[in-house]
């Protein structure tokens, strides 16, 4: 008895040591996962994509004690070696000599500003395909969301770990929908409580009532907003690329005043409203640079009783509007050099012998551009004020001087609109300027103090500096309190990004609003992108 009672402790510690080596030998011995680069096709030089590529996986694949990636630096020699294209043959190959339990390799092909992604993920020792990916998309920056989407199903599939990063989310709306036809209605004014958690002294009583449009099928670049046809109304202006979208708000209809396309060669970069030349009537501001062009062809279009018709055309300037104190919305400008992007100082822009013109010169601090700034008492102090975004898209607060009043410590803005220039290093290669975001100064809660009003994209392309893939965005707005900026209220949080923000009174009510145009996210069965504009009013207290 005694024995049998032995024997049975004998193999009951047996299997207990046998189970602690094997988690052990687990544990020491974790997944090996070999990145190969990733093969472009592609008529432009993108190899700056490959580096970020293996950056991504490696990041979302490893998980300390359990899946390792093999450093670039071991795997080096052997790729400078290897003489034909990274297939299924070549991938085994390389697993087995550098003892690898898995191997990912896969392909790029760029045509215009498409992009598909072929992807595979093998078992070494089985020899066989454990992951096989395909996606296609409509930007260059949609490889962000396909090598996440990639890396997602590894985890799922190979290494049994939920993720959610790569889960396109569904697009959110900035209101819920109150009406049956949302392409023919707005969707309804709603009370919405205030979104600060993250302020020290949040406005408790603040409230906001919001719509949103209904979609368009289009990637909204830039927006305005002004009386474009003198019935003392305000219209709302959007682009997308080629194409300029008119229309207003009427008791609670969206509707269209003007579609007005442009053929497919011109690149529009933002739109801008003001009555420069002071007939009753805002002029649309253009800008507009063409594909292949070291040019602008800026043109500006007028409503003439029937018809928007060009009042000028192929201007060398960029465009833009900002509110001055005291004297409203002026219209500024700054030429494009041949070899620099920006040329010269940034002017007053006035109407002059049936033309536009450069007038008093913009004084500004040294390095500033005609984008990315606003002026206006931001202290509360009575001085007024230069905000601006760096070109680290930090907020800066400058007076006239440009002495550095106050920084943030966060990033802010985040456009995806960009010009190319040469590369100082590779001639052969361009490099992208992001141009900055509006920003504004103004006194949304009529309390009789300015708050800055600053948009906030959340931008997932950190391992990529050359492309910009935004999850999720929303508007926040600023005030001083003596020792620094203090969040008052946001909106909440996007699905997608904000393109471009104006303020101003859509549904002319007498009141003045944030309104904004929304990027969705991109739907993964169909590919295509929708956007809408959304309109947030910050009730008086």
């Amino acid at each position: 008895m005694k024995s049998d009672k032995k024997n049975i402790l004998s193999v009951i510690a047996l299997l207990v040591a046998a189970f602690l080596f094997c988690n052990t030998a687990e544990a020491e011995n974790p997944y090996r996962v070999l990145i190969l680069p990733f093969t472009i096709h592609s008529e432009k030089d993108l190899s700056f994509l490959q580096k970020g590529i293996e950056d991504m996986l490696s990041t979302r694949l490893a998980v300390e004690g359990k899946v390792i990636t093999i450093d670039k630096t071991e795997t080096g020699q052997a790729l400078k070696k290897l003489t034909g294209p990274i297939d299924k043959q070549a991938a085994f190959m390389l697993g087995d000599q550098f003892s690898a339990d898995y191997v990912a390799f896969g392909s790029l092909t760029v045509f215009g500003d498409s992009i598909s992604t072929d992807a595979r993920f093998i078992d070494v020792h089985n020899k066989k395909q454990a992951v096989v990916f395909n996606e296609f998309g409509k930007s260059q920056g949609d490889v962000i969301y396909h090598i996440s989407l990639f890396a997602g199903r590894i985890n799922e599939k190979v290494f049994s770990r939920k993720t959610d990063s790569y889960r396109p989310p569904e697009p959110q709306t900035a209101v819920p929908d109150v009406h049956r036809h949302p392409d023919k209605l707005l969707h309804g004014e709603t009370s919405i409580r205030p979104d600060v958690p993250d302020s020290p002294a949040p406005e408790a009583a603040t409230t906001f009532t919001a719509w949103k449009s209904r979609k368009f099928k289009t990637v909204i670049k830039s927006i305005a907003i002004g009386d474009v046809n003198g019935d003392n109304k305000n219209e709302i202006v959007f682009i997308s690329k080629n194409e300029i979208n008119i229309n207003k708000h009427a008791d609670k209809l969206f509707e269209r005043v003007a579609l007005i396309k442009h053929k497919g060669f011109n690149n529009f970069l933002g739109v801008d409203v003001a009555d420069v030349n002071r007939n009753g009537k805002a002029e649309i501001f253009i800008t507009n640079h063409p594909k292949n062009y070291s040019r602008l062809k800026s043109f500006v279009l007028e409503w003439n009783g029937s018809d928007f018709k060009k009042i000028s055309d192929n201007n060398n300037w960029y465009y833009r509007t900002v509110n001055i104190p005291g004297r409203g919305i002026v219209l500024i400008g700054q030429e494009r050099g041949i070899d620099e992007l920006f040329r010269g100082k940034v002017y007053e822009m006035i109407w002059n012998n049936g033309r536009y013109e450069p007038g008093d010169q913009m004084i500004l601090p040294s390095g500033m551009n005609v984008y990315g700034f606003a002026c206006g008492d931001a202290l509360n102090t009575g001085q007024e004020m230069i905000v601006a975004l760096s070109k680290s898209e930090k907020i800066k607060i400058l007076d006239h001087g440009g002495n550095d009043e106050w920084s943030s410590s966060e990033d802010y803005g985040g456009s995806t609109v960009y010009l190319e220039f040469p590369s100082e290093d590779n001639k052969k290669e361009t490099e992208r300027y992001y141009l900055p975001q509006r920003i504004h100064v103004a006194d949304l809660d009529r309390d009789g103090k300015n708050e800055i009003i600053v948009v906030k994209n959340k931008n997932e392309a950190g391992l990529f500096p050359r492309l910009r893939y935004f999850e999720s965005g929303y508007i926040e707005s600023l005030s001083w309190n003596v020792i620094g900026m203090n969040l008052k209220w946001k909106t909440q949080k996007i699905s997608g990004y904000i393109s471009d923000y104006v303020i101003g009174d859509l549904n002319n009510d007498g009141n003045d609003e944030v309104i904004f145009s929304v990027v969705a996210k991109k739907s993964s069965i169909t590919g295509s992108k929708k956007s809408y504009i959304v309109s947030w009013n910050v009730n008086e207290q």
